[in-house]
């Protein structure tokens, strides 16, 4: 069962869903940019073992109200969320492209908690995609474009699950506000900051659709990090992975198999056979 609070709740910051109360390892799926927590609907079924917080991030659907989108702010409204509603005020963090941002921002800045990260199309960004962050406004029209103007079943011929309930939600968060607050801290992140996380951490990329040299070098900046006594970082099974027929969003292409990912990674087991290591 899911429970929900209001967005206009004295007791809610950002709008979300909780769903299966009764189990005692809370995991927070953060959604991509753009997108809405309906991201991740063919996702839950297959983690009903754990606690599952599932919210709006700001200026998305119906957290819209809050404003600004920056990645820092975000990162802000997560921390309370996990504080007041993640069973033990912590939880495992899991985000797909500017959700994974998100969550390496929440890391770096409170890893306290941070039971474990697990990010997909968040490692820095580099070459054409740098370009792409820079200037805002391609990347604005070429959504607008894209979702405006491409039929549905365009998307759906391209392997992803989406409901035209999501579709319509992603139109409605293309605004010329979010694009704006969104990519400064994204452009900014570096191999330096990857090196300062200090919680056990799983990078991946969609090969049809992630820089894969970018996440190569991710893996050698997540083993070369030392801890606060300056030691080698303990093997936790932190590093990276691909998934050779993934694409970006695969949360969207293969949501079974990232549901097997995340539990696995959660329980500390081997991970599927389609996640390659780096």
């Amino acid at each position: 069962m899911a429970s929900s609070l209001p967005a206009d709740s004295p007791a809610a910051t950002l709008s979300f869903t909780s769903w299966n109360d009764d189990k005692p390892t809370t995991i927070i799926l953060l959604h991509g940019g753009f997108s809405c927590g309906l991201e991740y609907a063919l996702v839950l079924p297959h983690l009903s073992d754990f606690h599952v917080l599932l919210p709006d991030l700001p200026l998305h659907s119906t957290s819209r109200h809050i404003k600004p989108g920056t990645t820092e702010n975000s990162a802000r409204h997560v921390a309370q969320l996990i504080q007041s509603h993640a069973h033990g005020g912590k939880a495992h963090v899991v985000g797909v492209s500017m959700g994974g941002f998100i969550g390496q921002c929440l890391a770096l800045d409170q890893p306290d908690l941070v039971l474990s990260l697990f990010v997909s199309g968040a490692a820095p960004v580099a070459g054409a995609r740098a370009l792409m962050s820079k200037w805002p406004r391609f990347t604005y029209y070429s959504m607008r474009i894209m979702l405006d103007w491409l039929p549905e079943w365009v998307f759906r011929y391209q392997g992803l699950n989406v409901s035209s309930e999501l579709i319509a939600e992603l139109r409605a968060n293309v605004t010329w506000e979010l694009m704006l607050d969104m990519f400064p801290w994204i452009t900014a992140f570096s191999l330096d900051q990857v090196r300062q996380l200090k919680v056990r951490t799983l990078s991946i990329a969609g090969a049809k659709g992630d820089d894969v040299p970018m996440i190569e070098k991710t893996a050698d900046a997540l083993r070369s990090r030392r801890t606060i006594q300056d030691e080698a970082w303990p093997d936790d099974g932190s590093g990276a992975v691909v998934l050779r027929e993934a694409v970006h969003a695969w949360d969207l292409q293969l949501p079974e198999l990232f549901a097997q990912g995340v539990s696995a990674w959660v329980k500390g087991e081997s991970l599927p056979s389609e996640f390659e290591r780096l």
